[in-house]
């Protein structure tokens, strides 16, 4: 299964890490799990998370 760092994440999306985690802070940003000490986020997670924003754009 494919998943993605915050980095990744962001560089992706073209925002900001601090803008991710004001995301994260609001509970609008996408679900994620740690590996250790890093943060990943699953592709289906990511998906999800881009739908939702689509869907609210709409």
């Amino acid at each position: 299964m494919e998943s993605f760092t915050v980095q990744e994440f962001c560089a992706a999306e073209k925002i900001s890490r601090n803008l991710f985690y004001k995301l994260q802070a609001r509970g609008e940003g996408p679900q994620t799990y740690l590996v250790g000490a890093n943060r990943r986020i699953s592709r289906e997670a990511y998906i999800a998370w881009r739908t939702a924003r689509e869907a609210e754009a709409a």
